[in-house]
């Protein structure tokens, strides 16, 4: 907008709230709402006084200006579609039914194409499939006698057989020193130290 236009917008504001009006004022105003569309603007003084007690400063004038311009290119855009697909429907002219012809064409491909196996389009879904099964339904063990008994081990029975060498307190202490004997670690009975006792009384 020039100056007479924002010169204008101050007129209707001052018609409805008495305001005053000087070349300062138009300046001032003309900085702030200049480059809004001068019948965005006009009808954003309208819509305010209609909506709200508030005293009009710019940005109430920029806030619904803004909110007018995109409700009008909404409309714009709406009215150019529509006029853009009545053209179209002039174009195509009246739609036909071609529900036939489809399933002429559905026919002609499945005679075309040969029937495929679904374990091969498939197969890690049919693997899924026959893994769920069997987890649903399992096989029977083909080595299972029901005629057989569990077998206990020996040693859970009240009467075990006796005799190995690590039953044997005194075999497990004989075998104890052979293998120290080997590893160099078990010392004569005369370098032994003496017993704590011995210690004392000397």
């Amino acid at each position: 907008m020039n100056r007479s236009q924002v010169a204008a917008i101050l007129a209707l504001a001052a018609a409805r709230d008495r305001r005053t009006v000087g070349e300062v004022d138009v300046r001032a105003w003309h900085e702030d709402i200049g480059d809004l569309d001068f019948d965005d603007a006009r009808q954003a003084i309208s819509a305010h006084f209609r909506q709200s007690t508030e005293y009009l400063m710019p940005v109430h004038v920029r806030r619904l200006a803004t909110e007018i311009r995109r409700e009008r290119h909404r409309v714009e855009r709406e009215t150019e579609q529509q006029r853009a697909l009545q053209a179209y429907r002039a174009d195509a002219g009246p739609l036909t039914d071609r529900s036939a012809e489809i399933r002429a064409f559905v026919g002609h491909v499945r005679e075309v194409i040969p029937d495929g196996s679904r374990e091969a389009l498939r197969p890690r879904a049919v693997e899924w499939e026959r893994q769920q099964r069997a987890q649903a339904e399992p096989e029977p063990n083909p080595a299972y006698d029901p005629s057989m008994q569990p077998v206990r081990e020996w040693c859970s029975k009240p009467n075990a057989p006796t005799g190995q060498w690590w039953e044997n307190d005194a075999a497990r202490e004989r075998h104890a020193k052979e293998l120290l004997a080997e590893a160099g670690r078990l010392r004569p009975r005369a370098e032994q130290a003496p017993a704590v006792g011995a210690q004392e009384a000397s």
